[in-house]
C-alpha cells in the first residue's frame, strides 16, 4: 500500500518537492500512522512514493487467508490516509 507522488512528466522539481516535504515530516507521519514506513525518492524515475510493505498479507495468500489480507491492508489504508491528510492539506496552505 503505497502514496504515488506523480504529477506527470514535466513536473519533476514540484513532485520532488512535495516528496521532500513529507519527508522532512517523517516523525509526525510515522506517529501518526503507528510504523514505519518505506520513502523511495525514486530520483531517476517519473514518480515518488511511500509505502508500508506487508509481508505475508496479499493476493498470493490463500484463500482462506483473504478476508484477514483485506482486514489489514483496510486498516493500514485508513492509518495512512489519516497521517498523510493533514500533511498534504498543509502543502496546499
Amino acid at each position: 500500500m503505497e502514496l504515488y507522488v506523480d504529477l506527470g512528466e514535466s513536473s519533476d522539481t514540484e513532485k520532488k518537492a512535495i516528496f521532500d516535504s513529507l519527508f522532512n515530516r517523517k516523525a509526525e507521519i510515522e506517529r501518526a500512522f503507528g510504523d514505519s514506513l518505506e520513502r523511495q525518492r525514486l530520483d531517476s524515475k517519473r514518480a515518488c512514493r511511500i509505502r508500508k510493505v506487508m509481508p505475508g498479507v496479499g493476493y498470493k495468500d490463500e484463500v482462506s487467508r483473504w478476508p484477514e489480507a483485506q482486514q489489514k491492508m483496510t486498516d493500514a489504508m485508513i492509518r495512512l490516509e489519516r497521517a498523510l491528510k493533514p500533511e498534504l492539506a498543509r502543502l496546499g496552505e
